[in-house]
């Protein structure tokens, strides 16, 4: 038998569609209106305990701190930064014997050891907590910032190679090392870890890493939304103040190349190499076990969770970039954390440290052996799940945009449309709105989801926002997620883009290569993936679609974000204009949603802001659906029964997109 994975068929459209079928085939059991979650992975031996998390460990060291420690890389540039140590509480004399050590890659306010320790590259994760529990841990400014010299180049091949030789300076000159390496940190110091893990060879120091704000990506959700600059442009518009002339290619030569339209304002071989999702393999065998740790208002959520399945795809021998199958074996050495956090919030010291005692001090917590190594916070009902294959849902459940501002289950039987202009979403012709019928035994969504509109523009180009709402009885609307694209930008890269048993996109992976103009007035499929979100929605709720064009100029003010804001100068050229949204027989517009039952998911990791368990049920997360002998048959949100039978699964979606109609 082989495995089974997502795959391309043939779906409603204008024109007939053939896919070809890449990747394993299998056959698996699913359904095809409401989603199916994947059954869990292996179940825990006879006798073994459960990993329970979070536990704090008791501080039994002092700290003391030995600051301007100088490494010299192989070409001589000096590496510096702060080494803390484990020390007699009662002396505060450093300890004697030798630890592992907790290595940090700080671009950030490293000019000053108090930066370097206690501003943002630390702020969330103060070193103190780890020494003071029996490690090492040293924080070196990255080449070409604070007391380091050398030419700062964000995540390039020199930065690489400096990581290698702090990796064996730590493990091998360091004083005080007993030669273990573990790999910390947040945002650019998670990236660099997963980085720096691609070029080590299987027999490094480095037993373990915690990459926590960081994902697979560069391009997509870190810098841009749907092809248009996100929040964290505010970033680069303020590093030539922060650095100065150490900048470099990143101060406003970077912001010009972005916003002029220029070779940075797209995906290319050089964001391509800066992406730890291209080096999924090369992690892997390195042989380091990773947590990775973000939020649902991080700006790696996506490729978070995206990263959590190349990991496992490489491990198991499968196409890494595919998404996982239902019935792949799981590893415990490739785990995430998603919880309702910020960018740099929510990061738990003691599990932390509970998964570098695992790796690097042997100790038996059971986390290496959890059948379950996602752990989701579920929004509405406030707890954690627990899970093992990403995607959750082996199919999604289409609502289509129908007149009179309904989003409706069955497709639309008459043409019409809703008009839009390109300004705020509070001005007139600012948005439209389309919201199903409340749900009478609510439902949950579980895991990336997709929209397909049929649109069109008086203009050469157009934009997009779509945002899936929450409705209450009472009218309260609370925003879930959301996803846009710049039309020009629309065309798909078929191999890494996924889909479900139906055909229907699940996560739709954009190319944003370079712009393909729209012929004004004529009609384009434009498919974009909404960010993955596990949400329960109670009973007698509803969801919207709200399409707007623009995001409110002060959600853009942000530091940090994953919203569209900066129209590049070709965008601010040729985004203007009038849009029509068209829904009809043969323009599907629809959001696809991996909706589950209200209570189908399993909760199992405690309530909270905090997870408190990473063991999932035993035998997988459907407890209240049901399966018979050809397949599973449950009752979707809105009391019908659907039912699938076992189908094959053949891979990646391969459909040309993108085409103009009538």
């Amino acid at each position: 038998m082989t495995d089974a994975v997502l795959r391309p068929r043939r779906t409603p459209t204008r024109t007939t569609r053939f896919t070809r079928a890449i990747g394993v085939l299998t056959a698996m059991t699913t359904v095809t209106a409401m989603v199916t979650t994947t059954a869990a992975a292996t179940e825990r031996s006879a006798g073994e305990p459960p990993a329970r998390i979070g536990q704090a460990r008791p501080a039994t060291y002092g700290q003391v701190t030995v600051p301007d420690v100088a490494v010299t890389a192989s070409d001589g540039t000096a590496l510096v930064g702060d080494v803390l140590y484990p020390a007699d509480p009662g002396t505060g004399e450093r300890a004697p014997g030798t630890f592992p050590v907790l290595l940090a890659q700080n671009p950030y306010t490293c000019e000053t050891t108090d930066g370097n320790l206690t501003g943002p590259g630390h702020q969330y994760t103060p070193p103190g907590y780890y020494v003071e529990r029996g490690y090492v841990y040293a924080s070196i400014c990255v080449r070409g910032t604070g007391r380091s010299g050398g030419t700062f180049d964000m995540f390039g091949p020199r930065e690489r190679q400096d990581g290698v030789e702090l990796v064996e300076w730590a493990a091998g000159e360091l004083d005080g090392s007993n030669g273990t390496v573990g790999l910390t940190g947040c945002s650019y110091l998670g990236s660099n870890q997963l980085l720096t893990a691609s070029a080590l060879p299987p027999d490094s120091g480095v037993k373990a890493m915690m990459p926590a704000c960081a994902g697979a990506e560069t391009y997509r959700e870190n810098l841009f939304a749907g092809g248009m600059p996100n929040q964290t442009l505010n970033v680069f518009q303020r590093m030539e103040a922060v650095m100065g002339p150490r900048a470099g290619e990143f101060g406003a030569a970077f912001v010009d190349s972005i916003t002029s339209g220029g070779e940075r304002a797209y995906t290319s071989p050089w964001t391509d190499y800066r992406s730890p999702g291209e080096w999924a393999s090369a992690i892997v065998a390195a042989d380091i076990p990773a947590l990775l740790w973000s939020g649902y208002r991080d700006t790696a959520v996506q490729g978070s969770l995206e990263m959590y399945a190349y990991l496992q795809n490489a491990h198991a021998n499968r196409p890494v970039h595919a998404p996982m199958s239902p019935r792949q074996p799981v590893t415990g050495r490739y785990q995430v954390v998603v919880g309702p956090w910020g960018h740099g919030e929510g990061i738990d010291q003691a599990i932390a440290v509970q998964w570098f005692d695992t790796w690097l001090k042997g100790a038996d917590t059971g986390l290496d052996r959890t059948p379950t190594p996602i752990h989701l916070h579920q929004s509405g009902s406030d707890a954690w799940i627990n899970t093992s294959h990403y995607p959750l849902a082996t199919a999604t459940t289409p609502y289509y945009l129908n007149g009179g501002g309904r989003l409706t289950r069955r497709p639309p039987l008459t043409g019409g449309s809703g008009t839009l202009a390109y300004t705020q979403p509070g001005s007139p012709g600012g948005a439209l709105t389309y919201t199903t019928e409340p749900f009478p035994r609510g439902a949950t969504l579980a895991g990336p989801m997709s929209a397909t509109l049929y649109a069109r523009s008086d203009s050469t180009n157009l934009h997009l926002i779509a945002r899936l709402e929450d409705v209450a009885p009472d009218g309260t609307v609370t925003e879930l997620t959301s996803g846009n694209l710049v039309a020009s930008m629309r065309a798909l890269d078929e191999e890494r883009s996924w889909s479900d048993i139906r055909g229907a996109h699940v996560r739709p992976y954009g190319s944003f290569a370079r712009d393909d103009y729209l012929v004004p007035h004529a009609t384009y499929e434009l498919a974009f993936g909404l960010s993955p979100r596990v949400a329960q929605l109670a009973p007698g709720h509803s969801l919207r679609v709200t399409l707007t064009t623009r995001t409110p100029d002060e959600t853009c003010a942000l530091p940090l974000g994953v919203d569209p804001c900066f129209a590049t100068a070709p965008q601010q050229e040729t985004l203007p204009g009038t849009y029509r949204v068209r829904h009809s027989p043969l323009e599907l517009s629809r959001v696809d949603l991996p909706l589950l039952p209200h209570d189908c998911l399993t909760p199992s990791g405690g309530n909270g802001d905090r997870p408190a368990g990473f063991d999932g049920p035993r035998r997988g997360l459907l407890t209240p659906c049901t399966e018979r002998p050809h397949g599973p048959v449950l009752q979707d949100a809105l009391g019908a029964s659907w039912w699938a039978p076992a189908v094959n699964a053949r891979g990646p979606r391969v459909t040309p997109r993108g085409r103009a109609g009538r």
